[in-house]
C-alpha cells in the first residue's frame, strides 16, 4: 500500500480551456491567444509565462484568488480526463491512500468529485495552496498522515509539481495530458512521465 498524491487541475480534471477563459475574463484580454502561442506557454515556467503576458508577479496571487471564485460557478462543467475515474477506483480498491494537494479551493474540488462519484475515494484534500507554495502544502500532508517519503508518490502535471515534490525527495510522476508540455515535463527529470492516463497505473506499480 502507498500513499498517491494528486494535483487536481490538469490532472484528474480537464480544466485547461477553462482556465484559459478565466484568465481572459479576469486580465480583460480582448485578443485570444493562438494555438502556437498556447503551445509556447505550455513550456515555460509560471514566472515565464505570466512575463510573456505581460503580467506583473504582484498581480499573480489576486488573479489566482479570483479565478477560485470563478471557478465555482463553472467546475460543474469539468470532466474528469478520459480513464482517471476508473484509475482512481482501481487505486483505491488495491488499498492505496489517496489525497489531493491543489492551488484550486477545497470546495471546487469536492463540488467536482461529487459529482462524478469520486468524493469517497480520497482521505483528505490541501486546498488554496499558494502557486509558489506546493512544497510546503506536500510537506504538511506528509507530517499530518504520519507519512515517510518513501511512503508517497505525488502525481502533477506541472514543472513547479515537479520541483515542489523533488525538494523533498520525493517520487514524482508527470503527466502529459495537463497544462504542461511533455517536453518541459522530462527536462525536469521527473521519477517517470505518463503520457495518458492508461500509463499511470502501471508507472506506479513500478515506482
Amino acid at each position: 500500500m502507498a500513499a498517491i498524491i494528486f494535483d487536481f487541475d490538469g490532472t484528474i480534471a480537464d480544466s485547461f480551456e477553462t482556465v484559459v477563459q478565466i484568465f481572459y475574463e479576469l486580465t480583460g484580454r480582448r485578443e485570444p491567444l493562438s494555438a502556437d502561442q498556447i503551445q509556447r506557454l505550455r513550456g515555460t515556467s509560471l514566472h515565464q509565462a505570466a512575463k510573456e503576458l505581460q503580467i506583473a508577479r504582484w498581480r499573480i496571487p489576486f488573479l489566482l484568488l479570483k479565478g477560485r471564485r470563478r471557478m465555482r460557478r463553472v467546475v460543474a462543467q469539468l470532466e474528469p480526463f478520459a480513464g482517471i475515474p476508473e484509475l482512481i477506483h482501481k487505486l483505491h480498491a488495491e488499498g492505496h491512500e489517496l489525497f489531493i494537494v491543489s492551488s484550486n479551493s477545497v470546495a471546487n474540488i469536492r463540488a467536482f468529485l461529487h459529482r462524478h462519484n469520486l468524493h469517497t475515494y480520497f482521505l483528505e484534500m490541501y486546498g488554496s495552496v499558494g502557486l509558489f507554495n506546493k512544497r510546503g502544502a506536500l510537506r504538511r500532508l506528509l507530517k499530518d498522515q504520519n507519512l515517510e517519503v518513501v511512503q508517497a508518490a505525488y502525481v502533477g502535471d506541472e514543472v513547479r509539481d515537479v520541483q515542489a515534490a523533488q525538494s523533498l525527495k520525493l517520487r514524482v510522476i508527470a503527466v502529459a495530458w495537463g497544462f504542461a508540455a511533455g517536453a518541459s515535463l522530462q527536462a525536469a527529470r521527473p521519477t517517470a512521465l505518463a503520457k495518458q492516463p492508461a500509463d499511470l497505473l502501471r508507472i506506479l506499480e513500478e515506482v
